[in-house]
């Protein structure tokens, strides 16, 4: 009797494995039921208009400025400086130039600062 219900147990035991391996799975996709879908509405173009006119550009007047300076023994040197400021190719322009004289010779110096 013993050998009958364990022969039983054990076909049962087969039969529930064969069975468990038997099985199908089915995998479902489901898409979002929303759809949410951004459009860009390009801006309208941008016209230009051209004039036939002509552009005349002045530049500012520039200003200038001397002084002249006598020093040394006797008043035998003298120096003469000129700063002019104005507007240049590339904007604002300073121009300066030293001019001296004395007994053994004479020396000119120019500096301009344009930025």
């Amino acid at each position: 009797m013993k050998f009958h219900v364990l022969t039983l147990a054990l076909a049962a035991t087969a039969f529930g494995s064969l069975a468990a391996s038997a099985q199908t799975t089915i995998i479902e996709e489901r898409r979002p039921g929303v759809i949410v879908e951004e459009r860009r509405v390009a801006p309208p173009p941008v016209v230009i208009e051209q004039r036939q006119t002509p552009v005349i550009v002045e530049q500012a007047p520039s200003t200038s400025v001397t002084t002249h300076e006598r020093g040394g023994f006797l008043g035998t040197e003298s120096r003469t400086t000129t700063t002019t400021t104005g507007n240049g190719p590339t904007g604002d322009c300073a121009t300066r130039t030293v001019h001296k004289e004395d007994l053994l010779g004479e020396k000119t110096v120019s500096r301009t600062d344009c930025p």
